[in-house]
């Protein structure tokens, strides 16, 4: 799917948002869960990125609101989150993530392989209330020197 305009498309509304886990994931558990957000994102034309940090998440969205918004009430009422808080929810015309369904990155315990992750550990818990850093740490996985590690 291409970062485009949504001229052919119902209007896009973009939805950040960070949670903590009721109890920290295995890797198998977060490879099963995006498998099937992948899934489901594809079939209803969503897109976006979750970076899973030490038990926390940071979540972008985007896609049709007809889409976007039930699945954010599905994610409120899952019992493997706790803690949600909104950080941004906004319609727009163009998305950001556009060429990934999810995409996804663990850092639980990549401080010795990330150059430059211990800064960026830091300001992830600053994200989880600060929808400006937050789109900060998104970016910086999406286009900056952290990309090869995204899934």
């Amino acid at each position: 799917m291409d970062e485009k305009s949504a001229d052919n498309e119902e209007p896009i509304i973009i939805i950040i948002y960070a949670s903590a886990a009721t109890q920290r994931m295995k890797p198998n558990e977060l490879s099963d869960l995006l498998g099937k957000a992948r899934a489901f994102n594809s079939s209803q034309n969503i897109t976006g990125m979750l970076i899973y940090h030490d038990g926390s998440f940071l979540q972008i969205l985007e896609g049709p609101e007809n889409a976007v918004l039930p699945l954010i009430k599905k994610i409120q009422k899952d019992p493997r989150h706790q803690k949600f808080k909104l950080l941004l929810k906004k319609n727009v015309d163009t998305r950001e993530f556009g060429e990934w369904s999810m995409g996804f990155v663990d850092t639980t315990g990549m401080a010795k392989t990330m150059e430059g992750f211990i800064d960026y550990a830091t300001r992830f818990h600053a994200a989880l209330d600060d929808e400006g850093i937050a789109r900060k740490v998104l970016s910086n996985f999406k286009e900056g020197e952290w990309r090869s590690y995204v899934d």
